[in-house]
């Protein structure tokens, strides 16, 4: 194999360092017993000439190698002299590294001349495809391409990778950036980035499972962290309200109408909650809002009322393990005679029969 005596000479891209990349160094230094291996890191530049810009900028390729090999003296790191993939490593480049073997792939079809000199002495060594994973296998399965559509009671959702994209369908487009901008800033529940383009948004996807099996505790701890987030809401239930049509009984429910200063969700059914390895965390923030005492409760308890997860009698019981179940079943009732309008006005068959039993059964207990 050897054919001088000098270093050893490997070049690539090293994008997201690789068993492949390890492989191909291993081989190297094996095949070469005490030689010293210095390995070329394209520049970005270079990279973009002939492909897509590496997800890794240069300085972080060359830091992850050189922290890898740090403890082996055989190896160092440089830039490599290619700026474009039309270039060709010149006698001067070798000759100033005391360079007398390269080992690489063949990329001859790419550039036939790109290894024209050291070939003339007989110091291109060629290693051969690696049979592990490559960069574009690792990337596809960071982020793949499947389209995967996901549920939800009135969006339209999907999944591609770690981004979930959500369709803009009754909410207000101002709102609804002002409410993920905050989020966004605050990097709060899991959004750490947020864009909207027309009406769609595209947001992280949060992983875990949407399940009833929460309890009362669980959704009474999290509606705390969302009201001491330091979201501050533009709206106010009232504003929700008159977007359709719906208008409260102001004498039934006037014990929560006069204390419209709890920052909620807005919309927090078990179906807007994921559980996962950090708890909860709550996803469609289209109604973002200021509201009535209990409201986030409300909405998660209907949820499980309508979907035949619980009773109506063990949803009774549930508005009894928060200290005042007359507010938590009256903000439930409230829900459920909003919804009902809500139907109506937005042209949605959304469980009225259901909404209709539990406000029924709320009211003749309350």
């Amino acid at each position: 194999m050897e054919t001088g005596f000098g270093n050893i000479y490997t070049a690539g891209v090293f994008d997201l360092f690789h068993a492949s990349h390890a492989e191909r160094i291993t081989i190297i230094l094996g095949k070469f017993p005490g030689r010293h291996l210095i390995i070329g890191v394209a520049s970005d530049a270079y990279v973009k000439s002939f492909k897509r810009a590496p997800v890794q900028h240069l300085e972080e390729r060359i830091n992850t190698i050189k922290a890898i090999y740090q403890a082996n003296k055989r190896v160092s790191v440089i830039v490599d002299p290619l700026k474009t993939y039309t270039d060709k490593y010149t006698a001067s480049f070798y000759n100033k590294y005391n360079i007398t073997d390269h080992c690489q792939r063949d990329d001859w079809d790419e550039n036939p001349k790109v290894y024209e000199y050291i070939k003339s002495k007989k110091g291109f060594h060629e290693i051969g495809q690696s049979n592990l994973i490559s960069k574009d296998e690792l990337i596809s399965r960071l982020m793949p391409s499947e389209v995967i559509e996901l549920g939800g009671d009135n969006n339209i959702n999907f999944r591609i990778g770690n981004i979930a994209i959500k369709k803009i369908i009754h909410g207000s487009i101002s709102f609804i950036d002002d409410a993920y901008t905050q989020l966004r800033d605050k990097k709060l529940f899991g959004i750490t980035h947020f864009k909207r383009f027309y009406d769609m948004i595209f947001i992280p996807f949060i992983e875990g499972v949407v399940t009833p099996d929460i309890s009362v505790k669980e959704i009474m701890d999290l509606t705390e962290q969302i009201a001491k987030s330091g979201l501050k809401p533009t709206i106010t239930i009232m504003d929700v309200f008159r977007k359709f049509d719906y208008v409260p009984d102001k004498d039934l429910y006037a014990p929560l109408l006069n204390d419209i200063t709890h920052i909620c969700h807005g919309d927090l059914a078990y179906t807007n909650i994921v559980k996962g390895p950090n708890g909860l965390i709550p996803i469609d923030w289209e109604w973002l809002c200021y509201s009535v005492p209990y409201w986030d409760l409300a909405n998660f308890l209907t949820s499980l009322y309508i979907y035949g997860h619980n009773s109506l009698e063990e949803i009774l019981e549930k508005t009894k393990e928060v200290p005042d179940p007359k507010l938590a079943m009256l903000s439930t009732m409230l829900l459920c005679d909003y919804w009902l309008q809500w139907s109506v006005s937005a042209g949605q068959d959304f469980f009225p029969k259901e909404c209709r039993e539990l406000l029924d059964f709320l009211t003749k207990h309350y």
